[in-house]
Formats: C-alpha cells, sequence, structure tokens
C-alpha cells in the first residue's frame, strides 16, 4: 500500500490539478507530480490546483520568477491562478506559463464496497518553461533527465465519499489511461494527491491528481479512464478492492 508525502510550499504554484502567478496567486498554485524515485514519493500540493509545474522535494529552486510586463496585460491572463475557462492562463514562481487548453465536467461517479469517487473536473494544461528552474524542476519531478517545453499535463479534480461506518485509507488512483499504451500511475509520471489519505467513516475527501499527457504536442485524445486503487482499515487490512474503468470524456 503506497503513501504519498505531501509537501505544502506556501509560496509556490500549479491550477489546482494546485496553481499560479505573481503577487497573491502563488499560494494557489500547485505543483503535483510524484516523484516516483523514493519510497516514500513526493508531490507539492497547494489548496487550489491551477497550475501544473512541480518542484521535487530533493531539489529547490528560486520561487522568484515575475513575468514581463507585457505577459499579463493580456485579457485572459489571470493573476490568481484560477483558470475556469479556455485560453486562460496564468504564471508559476518558478517561470512557467500556464494555459488552459480544455475543461469539462463530467461529474461521473463509480463505487467499490463503501467508498463513491465522483470525477467533477477535468483539465488539459498547456505547460511553457520560460527559465531553465522550471524545466529542471519539471524534470526532476517527473523523474526525468530533460523535459520539452511546452508540455501538457492532465489534471483530475474528484471527490471520495465514504459511506461506511469506519474510516478507511486510500491509496488513491490506480491508474490514469490516456490512450491504449499510455498509462499514468504511481510509478510513471501520475502526482495523486489522494493517495495515503484517511477519508472518515461518512465523510467526504474533496482532491485532485495531475499528471504528464504528452511533450511538444497537444494531445488529441478526446476521452481518457481512471480506476481507483484499494483502501484500507486502521490495521492496513484491505477493505475496498480497487474499481474498474471510469470513462471521462474531455
Amino acid at each position: 500500500m503506497r503513501f504519498t508525502k505531501v509537501m505544502v510550499l506556501a509560496g509556490i504554484s500549479l491550477l489546482t490539478l494546485g496553481l499560479t502567478a505573481c503577487g497573491d496567486n502563488a499560494a494557489k498554485s500547485t505543483a503535483s507530480f510524484k516523484n516516483s524515485s523514493s519510497k516514500t514519493s513526493s508531490s507539492y500540493q497547494a489548496p487550489e490546483p491551477d497550475a501544473a509545474v512541480t518542484a521535487s522535494s530533493s531539489k529547490k529552486e528560486a520561487q522568484t520568477y515575475k513575468p514581463k510586463a507585457a505577459a499579463i496585460k493580456g485579457a485572459k491572463y489571470v493573476k490568481s491562478g484560477n483558470l475556469k475557462k479556455t485560453g486562460q492562463y496564468t504564471f508559476d514562481k518558478v517561470g512557467t506559463r500556464l494555459q488552459l487548453t480544455s475543461v469539462s465536467h463530467p461529474k461521473t461517479t463509480i463505487k467499490s464496497g463503501q467508498l463513491t469517487y465522483k470525477v467533477t473536473t477535468v483539465r488539459l494544461i498547456k505547460n511553457t518553461a520560460e527559465t531553465a528552474a522550471a524545466k529542471r524542476m519539471a524534470a526532476s519531478a517527473l523523474n526525468l533527465a530533460t523535459i520539452k517545453s511546452p508540455y501538457y499535463t492532465i489534471q483530475l479534480k474528484f471527490t471520495i465519499s465514504n459511506r461506511g461506518k469506519q474510516a478507511v485509507t486510500t491509496d488513491g488512483i490506480k491508474t490514469i489511461r490516456l490512450t491504449g499504451d499510455h498509462d499514468l500511475n504511481a510509478a510513471g509520471q501520475l502526482s495523486d494527491a489522494s493517495a495515503g489519505k484517511t477519508i472518515p467513516a461518512e465523510g467526504k475527501l474533496n482532491t485532485f491528481a495531475t499528471g504528464l499527457a504528452n511533450e511538444k504536442t497537444k494531445p488529441t485524445f478526446k476521452s481518457v479512464k481512471v480506476a481507483f486503487a484499494a483502501a484500507f482499515d486502521s490495521k492496513h487490512q484491505r477493505v475496498v478492492d480497487p474499481t474498474g474503468w471510469l470513462k471521462l470524456t474531455l
């Protein structure tokens, strides 16, 4: 059973799958890629996921990037980092321009045992590294030697509801299948803020996950599938089985 150690950085960025720009928006972004090179993988998370770049727990970069004045005068620039409409963009504190390229609200559900999973939002984000630091951070977080810019991330917002009488700890997302041969999971290019979280009896967890969708070229898939992992009781006994596939239309 895997547990995700979440590192909260008050002064950084990503959208919501948490994200940011200059000034106050930095606290609203999220860097959410899991560092799968460690046994207790880490992800950066902020209250609201809107962008998709991250710092690796093993490497820190200066969080001081400020976009040029001309870059923040566009009608679609969002200082808060809360990207809701296609075309809106923001900047994070390491020098990544984050632009929302598509968004859907499927609100589809799947159940397993006492848990119900409801996916509320799916977003595709174009990430353009404006600095060398931005590239280094993203590559490190994704366990890549280098990363090509722009790169695209997919973000899922979802709610896990526990209908049972006992608290359970979820292993989060098992797999996000982008295409027939392109899977994202805990071991590969997926940061899952839900993994390792305990959901109280008759309680809910509102959370998200972010993964690498493609480099350089905008993805063309129109739907993805997600399967959720098992959940465990306080004695680490599995009490909820993994789900089947839930199809999400973009």
